[in-house]
């Protein structure tokens, strides 16, 4: 039975199905499973809590729920110590939904009856229960009492599980740690204690900060065991319990980095080195502001004379880079940084790969520091060719595989260094191309150099003109193998990539297209497709058009036939664009394909597959499309329908006396294309609120666009206000905060449409001179206009990762309460009475958590507004609409609150609630969602207010009935809800019945 402890079981995720769409079913079922004689029934039900805590993580769910594991735990069967780990795993993985405990005192009943049994195993799974329960009940005497009684068993799996449950307790409780204090240095000083235990008690000690004064003496005490026992095991023990203690106090940062560089210049026993060099490197990655000059110095001089062991220099020297590339580290003395650079270059030159790998990222990261600081790029061209030498020599040995990540760590220094000066990038690409024809190249290390090449690529589009044959000649060898392995696809997705990067905004080569047509032939269908969203990316639509159309029609399923058909349809349209010919008719075409695109687009939506920012981004941009036609048209209409002789006069003679109007019929449109721009404008805005999964560069996209419209509305808004004699005013867009968004590493799709932003302002700055000169609108004007609409819709459109690909996925779940028995009833409350709506939400995420931002608080609204307010309340001065707000962070995903609601006009009422979030940055992002409730306000002063009882709600979350005399059961379904899970969602707070207003006589 010792093996259980050691060794936690573990079930495969069983789950709960979707047709389990009540909370009230799938728990009833599970308690089905506890209560059945069979353990393998048992354990199977038990293993199925932690997917219903995922899926309902609502608190009285988890509340029953976890009571009812705790009557199991508490229970003595045969077999109950197995049924005991079981449930101390799912305790274990459900650690974040504790807090959500209602009856805590009633569940640590249930678990501490445990600790009498006359069975140590037994007791060493409550020691362990209650070690996992720490977040819930730190601050319990009792429990502190059971583990210090522990700390004196004999049996080694109950000592096991108290030092466990202490450790936890420390971490929590101020009390404990204070008080375990001396308990602990007895049993480490003991000679009854054995050596294994120790070590065990010292690591408790890290968790012992809550204070300074207790910091301080578990400090002394350490040190005080560092001297006395001086083995490697305890010195490795103490350390690491000396850093973490002096990481979470912070006051000791400096004294420990000192303590550790003096052990590592003393202590001359590999093992403790090889600790103390790591402990030095969390440091350096926590607090390198921390660090001082000397400390520097010392690790440099102990770097210069470790050339004896290879793994310890390249830790100093890891603990070296850490610190240079923080940039909250401070280069304050010249004389370190010249230490640094000799110690890099001597690296370089080592016959050590690793050595020499750990001095160029050291080199490396120095270089960027003297390039940000200096602007001077001769350290950065000394590391380019000591990173493509290093390179050389690593492809050149004979063990390719052993230094794979050397390579990558080379080819990640070669790609941070081209961010800096363009010259170097393309001698790196020439390179590079050169290398990757090595047949002598191992595959992972093909796959690595093509993927830099793609990375420079994205950043700089001209570094391949010099290289453009070696790179079509590759293509064109890898599409006539067939049939092609896996790492040849991806080698060759690449390179397709590299290709549509070099020739982004610029006119292609008939043999550039011809060799793109022979890979898209040469590789299988999802191939195909990635080359054609990459395509669609860079703006190569006319290419991309003609890989989807052959696509769609070799697909099983008629969701991705319409996705299909409307990328095809979409691409179509952009080609059109930038084609020669009459402009107006070209937008008026493109814009007639993506409405066939939005068409199919809402065919291939689904439950699964949404679709909501492809629609909305495909349905802006056609409307973009078409004001740019409008706007072209109205300024041809200046020809066609000049203002008549007698403007003047019939302005003058108008009531509104508009002086626009005396430009004639090119002034009305000019003032729906300038309310249609601006429309377009606040569309883009809220769509870019809306897209909190986005990554930063379909971000950055979205702004651009949006920018681009607002440049169109201020350029029409010079002409019209220019016309009226308003002074002419112009500010150029600000796009500092779209550079900040990116960072260094430019991205030529975003490259590009900055560029045509900056021309277009530069366009309406000379619009500006224009207007102070000619005084109504003449055609000077309007050739300025069309020149602006032009540099805005020349260059192929860019489409946005997000548009094909979501990485990150957030969704919030609302759930309101109370929610009435029938769907279709309103709730019924009096004006006399309050109605309290309680919300409750759950965050539910993919994948990738936080991979671009996280949900740092939730902002929640609440709005009633009548819907049919009675005739004879009109005279009544009472605002019936409410709108309140609150804002609430979420622990562990989920989040709750409360709003009062007073209803004083009799009437129905609808009552919704949204949400919106903020990130770690502050940024507000509207993602919703949205709910509805319907509320009946009856005028009856002289009966007792009855709220209807509240149903189980539709959006997951587990509800009980209110305490009452028919309180049997509550069902959805068939499905009963327990009698002990009690609760009430709903508070109407009674009042005087207000004095009945005095009779009005009205007139006959």
């Amino acid at each position: 039975m010792a093996t259980l402890l050691s060794r936690p079981v573990s079930f495969p995720d069983i789950g709960i199905s979707d047709q389990d769409e009540d909370p009230n079913s799938a728990l009833l079922e599970l308690d089905r499973g506890l209560k059945s004689t069979q353990i393998g029934d048992q354990c199977e039900a038990i293993s199925r809590f932690p997917a219903l805590f995922e899926k309902y993580p609502f608190p009285i769910l988890i509340n029953s729920a976890l009571l009812k594991l705790a009557e199991v735990f508490r229970q003595e069967t045969p077999g109950s110590n197995f049924v005991r780990v079981c449930v101390v795993e799912v305790i274990e993985t459900c650690g974040k939904h504790l807090d959500k405990l209602i009856n805590i005192e009633e569940f640590l009943r249930r678990i501490t009856a445990v600790s009498h049994s006359n069975d140590p195993m037994a007791r060493a799974l409550t020691l362990h229960t209650l070690g996992w329960i720490s977040v819930v009940v730190g601050e319990n005497r009792q429990v502190h009492h059971l583990i210090r009684e522990a700390l004196d068993a004999k049996d080694s799996a109950e000592l096991q599980a108290a030092i466990f449950a202490a450790e936890k307790y420390a971490a929590k409780s101020k009390t404990f740690a204070m008080n375990m204090c001396e308990r602990l240095t007895s049993m480490i000083t003991g000679l009854a204690t054995p050596v294994d235990v120790k070590l065990q008690l010292i690591k408790i000690f890290q968790h012992m900060h809550h204070d300074v004064e207790t910091a301080a003496t578990v400090r002394n005490l350490c040190l005080h065991l560092l001297k006395e026992y001086p083995t490697q095991r305890v010195a490795i023990t103490t350390l690491h319990t000396l850093t973490e203690l002096a990481a979470h106090s912070l006051v000791d940062i400096p004294q420990q980095v000192d303590l550790l560089i003096e052990c590592l210049e003393s202590d001359a026993r590999l093992g403790i080195r090889r600790s103390i060099l790591d402990e030095l490197n969390y440091l350096a990655q926590a607090s390198p502001h921390a660090w001082t000059s000397q400390n520097i110095n010392a690790l440099i001089k102990f770097a210069h004379n470790s050339i004896q062991n290879t793994d310890v220099e390249c830790s100093a020297l890891n603990i070296l880079s850490s610190l240079i590339s923080s940039p909250e580290f401070c280069h304050s003395d010249k004389t370190t940084e010249v230490s640094l650079l000799e110690l890099s270059r001597k690296c370089i030159n080592n016959s050590n790969i690793r050595i020499a790998t750990k001095g160029l990222l050291l080199f490396t990261n120095m270089a960027l520091y003297v390039y940000e600081e200096l602007d001077v790029l001769t350290l950065v061209e000394e590391a380019v060719d000591g990173a493509l030498y290093l390179m050389q020599t690593i492809i050149a040995s004979n063990s390719q595989k052993k230094f794979h990540s050397c390579l990558a760590s080379c080819l990640d220094c070669i790609v941070a260094l081209t961010d800096c000066g363009y010259e170097s990038c393309g001698t790196c690409v020439h390179i590079l191309l050169d290398t990757l024809n090595n047949k002598s190249l191992s595959e992972k290390n093909e796959e690595l150099i093509a993927k830099t090449l793609a990375s420079l690529g994205g950043s700089h589009s001209k570094a391949l003109s010099t290289s453009l044959d070696k790179l079509i000649i590759l293509i064109q060898q890898l599409s006539s193998q067939s049939p092609l392995s896996e790492h040849q696809t991806v080698i060759l997705n690449c390179l397709i990539t590299l290709l549509f990067q070099t020739f982004h905004c610029r006119e292609w080569i008939p043999q550039g297209k011809d060799t793109v047509v022979l890979a898209s032939k040469a590789v299988n269908q999802w191939t195909g497709y990635r080359m054609a969203r990459q395509a669609s990316r860079y703006g190569h639509h006319n290419l991309a058009y003609n890989i989807y159309n052959t696509l769609s029609f070799k697909v099983c399923s008629d969701h991705q036939h319409f996705w299909l058909q409307a990328l095809a349809e979409i691409s179509r349209g952009e080609s059109l664009v930038v084609t020669e010919g009459d402009r107006a008719d070209n937008l008026m075409g493109a814009n007639f394909f993506l409405l066939r695109a939005l068409s199919s687009l809402k065919a291939a939506s689904g439950v699964n597959a949404p679709l909501h920012f492809p629609q909305e981004y495909v349905g802006y941009r056609a409307e973009a499309l078409m004001c740019h036609a409008q706007l072209l048209h109205a300024c041809l209409s200046l020809r066609t329908a000049p203002p008549p002789a007698i403007a003047a006069p019939m302005v003058a003679s108008a009531s509104g006396r508009d002086d626009l109007l005396r430009c004639g019929r090119v002034a009305q449109q000019l003032s729906k294309s300038l309310r249609d721009f601006h429309s377009l404008a606040i569309k883009y805005g809220k769509l870019y609120q809306s897209s909190f999964d986005a990554d930063p560069i379909t971000l950055c996209n979205l702004a651009l666009l949006q920018e681009g419209t607002n440049l169109m509305s201020k350029a029409i808004e010079l002409i019209t206000r220019h016309s009226t004699g308003a002074p002419s005013q112009f500010s150029a867009p600000d796009l500092t905060s779209i550079k900040n968004k990116l960072g260094k590493k430019g991205v030529i799709e975003i490259q590009s449409l900055m560029k045509t932003i900056n021309e277009g302002s530069l366009l309406a700055q000379k619009l500006v001179q224009v207007c102070s000169e000619v005084k109504p609108i003449r055609e000077q004007h309007l050739h300025l206009l069309q020149d602006i609409s032009h540099t805005l819709t020349s260059i192929p459109h860019p489409y946005p990762r997000f548009f094909f690909q979501k990485l990150q996925q957030t969704t919030i779940t609302l759930n309101l309460s109370p929610q009435p028995r029938t769907p279709s009833d309103p709730i019924s409350v009096t004006t006399s009475g309050h109605l309290a709506i309680k919300v409750e939400g759950v965050i539910v995420h993919g994948r990738h958590l936080g991979l671009y931002r996280n949900v740092q608080t939730v902002s929640l609204s609440i709005n009633s507004v009548i819907q049919n307010r009675p005739a004879h309340t009109l005279d009544m001065k009472i605002e019936p609409n409410e709108s309140l707000s609150q804002t609430v962070r979420p622990h562990n995903d989920f989040f709750t609150t409360h709003f009062l609601l007073g209803f004083p006009i009799p009437g129905n009422y609808q009552v919704t609630v949204e949400a919106s979030v903020t990130d770690s940055e502050d940024d507000v992002w509207q993602t919703g969602p949205s709910l509805s409730l319907s509320v009946k306000a009856q005028d009856d002063s002289s009966t007792k207010v009855t709220a209807t009882q509240p149903r189980p709600p539709v959006a997951g979350s587990f509800t009980a009935p209110l305490p009452g005399p028919s309180r049997a059961s509550t069902s959805t379904a068939g499905v009963t809800v327990e009698p002990f899970v009690t609760t009430g969602h709903q508070t109407i707070q009674q009042h005087p019945p207000p004095p009945p207003p005095p009779p009005t006589v009205r007139p006959l």
